[in-house]
This record gives C-alpha cells, sequence and structure tokens, in this order.
C-alpha cells in the first residue's frame, strides 16, 4: 500500500505542486475519513468524456486511501434519472476497481453508514431522490460536516468577461448573481450555497464549483483551478504585538510550525503584523536590510486548506508594496510561492523569494535571509 501511495502522490506533479498534493494527502488522512469532501454531480459531467475524468480522479483519491463522498440529485429533480445515474456511476467505478457503495440519502442511520464505508476506504455513492431533495441537502452537511463541498459541473468554475473568478465571498454572492453572466447550473449552485449557509451550524466550511478535469488541483494545491466560495476571514493589521495575546499568539505559530517559538520573537518591534481573529493565521513582519521581511506566514493545522492563507496574502499584498521572505527546500509550498513572487535566489539551505523590490536592494536582503537566525527553539530530539 505504501508503494502504490507514493506512486500516487508522484503523479499528483500532474497538478502542478508535488510537495503541496503531499502535504494536503497526509492532511487529509489524519481527519475523520467522512469529512474528506462533498461532492455535487452535475448530471452533465457523468457522460464521457467528463465521466473517463472523473473515474480517473476517483481511482487516484481511493489509492490514496481517500474516500469522498457522491451525492447526485442536488441539482435534478427527475428521481428515474438520478437512479440511473447513480447506478451507471456505480458500475463504472466498479469496473474501474474503486471501492463504492450505494445509497439513498433516506437510509437509515445515513451518516453512520456513510463513516463506516469511508473508514473502510469505500466511497459512499448518495441517490437524494426526496422529493425536493434540495431542501434535505442542508441536513445532510450540517450532520455529515465535510470540510469543503464540491460541485462538478462542466464550466469548472464562474467567469467574468472571460477571466476565471478564482474567490467568491458568501457576501458577494447577490451582487454576483445580478452583474454576472452564468449558467442555470452556476446559479443552482450559488442559490444552493446561500441556502445552505443560511442553514448552517458551522460558518468554516469551503464551497468549490469546479470541473472533473481540475479536481484534483482544487482538493491538493492552493492555486485550484475552479471557484472558491466562502466565508471571508477577517484579517486585522496590528502595527504592534504588546496589546495581543502572546500565549495565544505563540500557541498559534507552534501548532503551525511544529515547533516552539522562542519567547523573544514576540517582544520585538514590528513592521506590521496580519491576524486572524481567532489566532488561526497570519503574517509577521520584521524589518530586515532596511525591507519589510516577512518572518513568519502560518495557518493552524484545523484551518489549513479553507483557504485562511490566500485571505491572509491578500492582505499582505494590499498594505506591503515590496517585500521578501525566505523558506527551506522542502517547504511544501515553495510551488505556490514561486508562482506569486517576482524573483528567488538559492541560497545555502534557503530559498529567498521577493515581491516588488528594486534591483539594488536584493543583494542585500539576499544576505540578510539566508543569514537571519532561527526564531524557534532546538528541538530536544
Amino acid at each position: 500500500m505504501n508503494s502504490v501511495r507514493q506512486t500516487v502522490l508522484s503523479s499528483l506533479s500532474a497538478v502542478g505542486a508535488t510537495q503541496e498534493a503531499q502535504f494536503y494527502a497526509e492532511l487529509f488522512a489524519k481527519e475523520d475519513p467522512e469529512r474528506f469532501a462533498l461532492i455535487l454531480l452535475d448530471p452533465r459531467v457523468l457522460k464521457n468524456p467528463l465521466l473517463e475524468a472523473l473515474t480517473s480522479n476517483l481511482q487516484i483519491l481511493s489509492n490514496l486511501g481517500l474516500a469522498p463522498t457522491l451525492l447526485i440529485g442536488a441539482l435534478d429533480d427527475n428521481r428515474t434519472s438520478i437512479k440511473f445515474q447513480a447506478q451507471r456511476l456505480t458500475r463504472d467505478l466498479d469496473s474501474s476497481g474503486v471501492k463504492v457503495a450505494k445509497l439513498d440519502t433516506k437510509t437509515y442511520g445515513l451518516i453512520g453508514e456513510i463513516r463506516r464505508r469511508a473508514q473502510a476506504g469505500i466511497i459512499p455513492v448518495l441517490e437524494m431522490t426526496e422529493r425536493r431533495g434540495q431542501g434535505a441537502l442542508p441536513k445532510l452537511i450540517n450532520d455529515l460536516r465535510p470540510t469543503k463541498i464540491v460541485s462538478l459541473q462542466p464550466s469548472g468554475g464562474l467567469d467574468v468577461d472571460g477571466v476565471r473568478r478564482r474567490n467568491l465571498t458568501l457576501a458577494e454572492i447577490e451582487d454576483f448573481i445580478d452583474r454576472a453572466t452564468l449558467t442555470p447550473g452556476q446559479q443552482t449552485f450559488l442559490r444552493m450555497v446561500q441556502r445552505i449557509e443560511q442553514d448552517a451550524n458551522e460558518g468554516r466550511r469551503a464551497y468549490v464549483l469546479a470541473s472533473p478535469l481540475n479536481l484534483l488541483s482544487e482538493l491538493f494545491t492552493t492555486k485550484g483551478s475552479g471557484t472558491l466560495i466562502r466565508r471571508g476571514a477577517a484579517i486585522v493589521r496590528h502595527d504592534k504585538l504588546d496589546d495581543l495575546s502572546h500565549m495565544e499568539l505563540a500557541s498559534s505559530m507552534d501548532r503551525a510550525f511544529e515547533k516552539t517559538l522562542d519567547s523573544d520573537f514576540l517582544k520585538q518591534a514590528i513592521e506590521a503584523a496580519f491576524l486572524e481573529t481567532d489566532f488561526r493565521a497570519g503574517a509577521i513582519f520584521t524589518r530586515l536590510a532596511d525591507q519589510p521581511y516577512l518572518s513568519k506566514f502560518w495557518v493552524v493545522p484545523e484551518a489549513q486548506g479553507e483557504g485562511l492563507a490566500r485571505d491572509v496574502w491578500e492582505k499582505i499584498c494590499e498594505n506591503i508594496p515590496g517585500f521578501f521572505w525566505r523558506s527551506r527546500e522542502t517547504n511544501p509550498f515553495n510551488d505556490w510561492y514561486l508562482s506569486t513572487c517576482d524573483g528567488m535566489q538559492k541560497s545555502g539551505d534557503w530559498r529567498v523569494y521577493w515581491k516588488g523590490l528594486e534591483a539594488s536592494a536584493l543583494p542585500n536582503a539576499i544576505h540578510a535571509a539566508a543569514t537571519a537566525p532561527d526564531d524557534f527553539k532546538p528541538s530536544s530530539l
């Protein structure tokens, strides 16, 4: 099984970030298996060639030991059609070697049945055949508590004037529907998100509109190819750390980096800090080589995959026009850093990145980053 897993992880380089994919695969494996993802299937993706892409991606997930819950009927009120689609998908997946179990959402003890199948590495295929089945979706989601809800449609995401909209907050949906040209499936999905959130018992789930062709990049990388929809996190700028709880802040970074922060780090003057209000994510800038230096950038483990890194990064770019940072060669997000920086230089064990800096400032910045001391206590191991 380990050799199969490694082969599959290596194949994920096709989505552009092998280390990042491995990070998310390991993160997902630590969660309750039934919460990995709920995938809503548009009837149009159950026809070739999209069906072939879906089957191939589900084979990869199955080989990784991941079992997303597939739901047929959230976008279709035709009971006969729903049953036919579920039967065909189950047959196709079974013939491709993917272990599946077909369940009706009216099944007694449904969540327990889903949990048992997922824990055994079996992908549940749910038929939503109730009349007005869409009305039962919020309850299913509240009971199942999936981390991510993915709607697979041929469009693969929301476009505005031919440009893909990568992120959309819940507060922006109504205005977006009014001014964007949407397909019936896209509009149905956005209205569904609004309805689900109106009845939600928690607010930290993410919704993704994607195609079977880019499903893996949505699940295993931060860049994605579709449209991510969720509550926007409140990221607040602070120009000093004196008024913040050093205990909570240090605990957040300790968990994110799996190291113990040196107590002196939070006592120093800073350039700026951008923190999620519950300390679940943040970035701290100091001054180094007479330039803003991104010393710490993190998301706590339980919030990784929610898109908080994007929120913090966007806030950084709005406020800090030029800065630099470093990361180790083994950092799983180096590919993402490379895609967003203006330049990168390897120096010793470090990669030094910069964004918006003048060329004349680079030599000193690179040297300063590569030789800056570690802010964490040495490991006792």
